[in-house]
């Protein structure tokens, strides 16, 4: 299972180089641009809004291909119930994070620039790191996409600057699992590993039916920025979450 993974991380990132996956990020990235400036044509004139969408308008003007510079993290787990196994595959800085009996516990680690074994990698692929980013652009190090830091063809994709090669981690499946959240790095922004388990856990123990998505939908409410024009940015970013809860055999 675990060189499977490897192996699926790396195949996504083959196919993203492909001209069909490149013509429909461009696709993508076209319909995004629309849409902001559909929004900022709605916005006062002056607003950070439409400053925001006249930066981007500069960037699509830049040389760059926007296939090159466009990229996202992964995080998986893959449950061998056979074997009774949990299987999790990290590529970036989104995060799974167990909860056992109550306590947080992270089953992964966020790969960005100042780990050693990543400025490693870096380093030997003739990238640098500047305030705390890689090429002074990107603040994590590995993940899919981003091809304009994997163009060394004298090197193997898992040695390339930015990489989709994940980290594995593989556990016993205990009856002490309670559940197991996946959620990209606008989620731990602003929560504590145990500070999220703890709000899925009370919120279960208090309505045991629940459904999974209305926690998840509570739990970003609590944590979005009221302005999103605040100055730290935290609670601006992405959130992406799921919850996997392991319902409890009866005996």
């Amino acid at each position: 299972m675990s060189l499977a993974l490897k192996e699926t991380f790396i195949k996504m990132d083959e196919i993203m180089q492909t001209p069909e996956s490149i013509e429909e990020i461009k696709k993508y990235a076209r319909m995004s641009k629309e849409e902001d400036d559909i929004q900022s044509k709605n916005e006062p004139p002056n607003s950070q809004m439409q400053l925001i969408s006249q930066l981007m308008a500069q960037k699509d003007t830049e040389s760059n291909d926007i296939s090159m510079r466009t990229g996202c993290t992964a995080c998986v787990m893959s449950f061998d119930e056979t074997n009774k196994k949990l299987y999790f595959a990290n590529a970036g800085d989104s995060r799974v994070v167990m909860c056992r009996a109550g306590t947080a516990e992270a089953m992964s680690e966020d790969h960005k620039p100042e780990m050693d074994s990543e400025k490693t990698r870096i380093y030997k692929a003739d990238g640098w790191i500047s305030d705390g980013r890689v090429k002074g652009n990107l603040n994590l190090t590995r993940g899919f996409g981003d091809l304009e830091y994997k163009q060394n063809k004298k090197l193997k994709p898992e040695d390339q600057m930015i990489t989709a090669n994940p980290d594995l981690k593989v556990i016993d499946f205990k009856d002490d699992i309670d559940f197991v959240i996946i959620g990209c790095d606008g989620i731990w922004d602003c929560l504590q590993n145990q500070e999220a388990c703890d709000f899925v856990s009370k919120r279960l123990k208090e309505k045991p039916d629940i459904q999974i998505s209305k926690i998840i939908e509570e739990m970003l409410d609590s944590i979005v920025a009221e302005d999103l024009y605040n100055e730290t940015g935290v609670g601006c970013d992405n959130m992406t979450c799921v919850v996997i809860v392991f319902k409890k055999e009866k005996k």
